[in-house]
């Protein structure tokens, strides 16, 4: 709370010193009065004559104090014609009180020659440099205390750029302030073609005075690329540990969309290597700008993306996991119609073929499927079934292998499952 006051006291002290001195000029000025420049007011005037003047508006009885080509003036009007490049010091009352530098602006005019890009071969796709000549002549002035500052001269270089933002590119328009003297400058290289421009001095165009404007176009090669894969989900919801942000994970087939998402230039190209970790020579590469790609083994995979411009490349990779097998079968279902448990299903994950017959006490077949993710809803040719016990054999192979320490280790995962189902409404 005590820095927000102190800032508040500071923000009203400068407003109230810088209201104690009016400027008149016919052809425009500038009044800073910042606290970083050490004066009470810092005025860049956009030329001087007969009809330019600063006025004191303070009621003190008042002296200016000043010094020209080495001889020292004083005069105690309230106002005064300015010289350029003079400190007036204003006595109050006889004491040292305020401090007003007066600058003729239109002596130190600033020229834009030329504006050229530079690529170094090495960080060309990372950064770029614009090599800038330019005449920018120093404005010096001094200080309450007598101390020589040199006046920042300031540049403005405007281009537009693409940028991602809430997981899309758009166009954005970069505005970055060069400070003088200026040779080269170097800026990220931009992810689309564009136009530099470089405007002339920011005083001189608030002082009204048209300044040079240089331009040159750039034709962009950087690549940048935000890769991501999404699970196509399944209807079936007794598949077990289906897929949660972020990660890429299911059970298999496992169906992923691989969506590119790399800056839009004019020529780019695609490369895709999916391969599993285990063996990242065996891979499989496309030249889709996004790819549908179904993963039918479960393991750790990898899926990189290559984009280029032919002269500059971005890669990145995605990681996939496919779930080890699982087959569980309950042993109770109410398909009584009241949304709970309404359909004997099995729990399943990373099958590749599945056969399930379910039979009546008697022997006759039921239900039978070759679908993990479908059910026995407790019907009988479209008939409720009676209530009782039941039996289901399945025979289903996972889309792995036995564990090492099995004694089928290296065998594709085979499940038997049998036993009885009772049925309750």
């Amino acid at each position: 709370m005590k820095k927000i006051i102190v800032l508040i006291l500071c923000a009203t002290y400068s407003v109230l010193l810088s209201a104690q001195f009016n400027v008149s000029n016919s052809q425009g000025y500038i009044k800073l009065t910042d606290a970083q420049y050490n004066l009470d007011a810092l005025i860049l005037l956009n030329g001087i004559d007969d009809n330019t003047s600063i006025s004191y508006t303070g009621t003190e009885s008042i002296e200016w104090h000043y010094t020209i080509n080495g001889e020292k003036y004083n005069s105690n009007q309230t106002n005064i014609i300015p010289e350029s490049d003079v400190l007036y010091t204003i006595y109050a009352d006889g004491i040292a009180k305020y401090y007003v530098y007066t600058i003729d602006y239109t002596k130190y005019l600033s020229q834009l020659n030329s504006l050229e890009v530079i690529e170094n071969e090495e960080t060309k796709c990372s950064q770029i440099s614009l090599q800038i000549d330019a005449t920018t002549p120093s404005i010096k002035y001094l200080d309450r205390n007598g101390a020589t500052q040199n006046l920042a001269r300031e540049f403005k270089l405007k281009y537009d750029n693409s940028a991602w933002q809430d997981s899309a590119w758009v166009d954005v328009e970069k505005d970055t302030t060069i400070i003088a003297p200026i040779t080269t400058f170097s800026i990220p290289a931009p992810y689309k073609s564009t136009t530099f421009k470089l405007y002339g001095d920011t005083y001189e165009n608030k002082l009204g005075i048209q300044s040079d404007t240089l331009m040159t176009d750039y034709t962009a090669i950087a690549v940048k690329s935000y890769p991501r894969g999404v699970v196509v989900e399944r209807e079936y919801q007794n598949e077990k540990d289906r897929w949660e942000k972020p990660d890429i994970k299911g059970s298999a087939p496992l169906v992923v969309e691989f969506e590119s998402r790399a800056n839009p230039l004019d020529i780019i190209y695609y490369e895709w290597f999916v391969y599993n970790v285990e063996t990242p020579n065996a891979y499989q590469r496309y030249n889709d700008v996004d790819l549908r790609y179904t993963f039918d083994q479960t393991g750790e995979y990898k899926v990189k993306l290559i984009a280029t411009s032919n002269t500059c490349e971005y890669i990145d990779s995605l990681d996939v996991r496919v779930l080890e097998s699982l087959l569980e079968a309950p042993n109770v279902f109410t398909p009584n119609g009241d949304g709970i448990n309404d359909e004997w299903r099995v729990a399943y994950k990373s099958i590749e073929s599945y056969q399930c017959i379910i039979q009546n006490r008697w022997g006759r077949t039921v239900f039978k499927s070759n679908d993990p993710g479908k059910g026995w809803d407790g019907t009988i040719g479209g008939r409720p079934a009676a209530e009782g016990t039941y039996y289901y054999v399945i025979v289903a192979y996972g889309t792995d292998k036995f564990p090492e320490n099995h004694k089928k280790a290296g065998k594709q995962m085979k499940y038997k499952l049998s036993g009885d189902i009772n049925l309750f409404r």
